[in-house]
């Protein structure tokens, strides 16, 4: 095995935290705008979002 592949593979598992730590905060992200999108406060305005395709100009 060559030293430049055996230098990528350490290099890959050093930074191996930073993958996981980056994986929880685009999960938490998520989850949190998925809950804010979805709270009983912002239904008028996802009512109102789902009705623009129906609402058209009337001649």
């Amino acid at each position: 095995m060559s030293e430049a592949i055996k230098g990528a593979a350490a290099q890959s598992t050093e930074l191996g935290w930073l993958l996981g730590v980056m994986t929880i905060v685009f999960a938490s992200v998520f989850v949190g705008w998925a809950v804010w999108a979805f709270l009983p406060s912002r239904r008028a305005a996802m009512e109102a979002a789902a009705n623009l395709p129906l609402e058209g100009d009337e001649p």
